[in-house]
């Protein structure tokens, strides 16, 4: 979490005032209040962070694409169960709220319950009912409507791919509307752009890579017009994703996935971690941080043999899981080593 403080701002006198009398207070600022501005990091997880160079700022505009299946769902419900924590509250004068949309339909009982620390008292599923089908007009309606008016909340769109507007929903099958779905979320995006930093809220759409006809070795292209684009803060990309395997039997406990910053807030593009998803829990912070550590030194390897270095008698486990578990078991340990691995990083 990162937190600065605006200096008091001078008092504005004639053009300057002119204008402030009649567009507004504060809507003339200082270059420097850029740089001074207050800044409120939600962390997502030690990997993430890590290439995030420190996590996602409030006011946001966030983007995850990737292919079906690849955690992209899982990892917007961690960032959202994160952000609802009390102490990331920031200066927001009511608690934050999430709001998902839920417009693919496929949310279940276990993907909420996978996600550990998600309060469930502050998250509100969105979406169609018996007898009203919502369209993307509808669905986008409503998303703008809780940007205006719940500053500090968390809007998922799940997914930007799957939004059928009206006229589709109403049209026959033979004819095609494709373009109407961009037009939709370029006004959107403008309508929003402005509101998302001044309310604090963040905004995390989900994208599908599609199939790229254009010849051998073309990249995937994303579903969901350029005005996405232009408007994210940040875009993370699930380059690929693999089972994760535990044990003699290679018992599937969850997936590892290839993350690539596309664009960050706070940091360079282009930056590769790799992040694990354990089912059941959502992100595994445990697993990452202790692999971060191992990266750095501040665990050693020995064959099977795991040794806490700057831990207190030097405790040593065998196997990885053990070791991550000994973490988990231990929040003053973690959160010590993870004050360390962030102080290495600058972050």
């Amino acid at each position: 979490m990162t937190m600065t403080k605006e200096k008091p701002k001078k008092k504005a006198s004639g053009l300057a005032a002119d204008l402030e009398k009649t567009f507004g207070v504060d809507i003339l600022r200082s270059g420097s209040s850029i740089k001074e501005k207050e800044v409120l990091t939600i962390p997502l997880s030690p990997s993430l962070d890590m290439i995030l160079n420190g996590g996602v700022p409030e006011g946001s505009f966030v983007v995850l694409t990737g292919q079906p299946k690849c955690g992209k769902t899982v990892t917007s419900l961690s960032l959202a169960a994160t952000a609802l924590d009390p102490k990331y509250q920031g200066n927001l004068e009511k608690p934050r709220h999430a709001y998902y949309l839920n417009i693919e339909g496929r949310l279940k009982k276990r993907d909420i319950e996978g996600i550990k620390g998600l309060d469930l008292d502050r998250f509100t599923l969105i979406g169609s009912t018996q007898g009203k089908i919502l369209h993307a007009e509808e669905y986008l309606q409503i998303a703008e409507r809780i940007i205006n008016e719940e500053p500090g909340s968390i809007v998922i769109i799940d997914s930007y791919s799957a939004l059928c507007t009206e006229a589709e929903i109403t049209s026959d099958m033979s004819k095609m509307q494709r373009a109407d779905g961009a037009k939709l979320l370029a006004k959107f995006c403008r309508k929003v752009a402005n509101v998302i930093p001044v309310n604090k809220n963040i905004v995390v759409g989900i994208t599908h890579l599609m199939g790229n006809p254009t010849g051998y070795g073309a990249e995937f292209k994303e579903k969901s017009g350029q005005a996405i684009a232009y408007q994210t803060d940040i875009k993370l990309r699930a380059k690929k994703f693999s089972p994760w395997l535990l044990g003699k039997e290679n018992t599937q406990i969850g997936q590892e996935v290839e993350w690539q910053v596309i664009c960050s807030a706070l940091g360079p593009p282009g930056a590769i971690t790799t992040s694990y998803i354990r089912y059941g829990e959502g992100i595994d912070k445990g697993m990452e941080l202790f692999n971060m550590c191992v990266d750095i030194g501040l665990i050693t390897q020995a064959g099977a043999w795991y040794t806490f270095n700057t831990v207190d008698d030097n405790p040593k486990f065998q196997g990885a899981e053990k070791a991550r578990e000994f973490l988990m078991h231990n929040p003053e340990v973690y959160n010590s080593l993870l004050k360390e691995i962030n102080e290495a990083l600058g972050i």
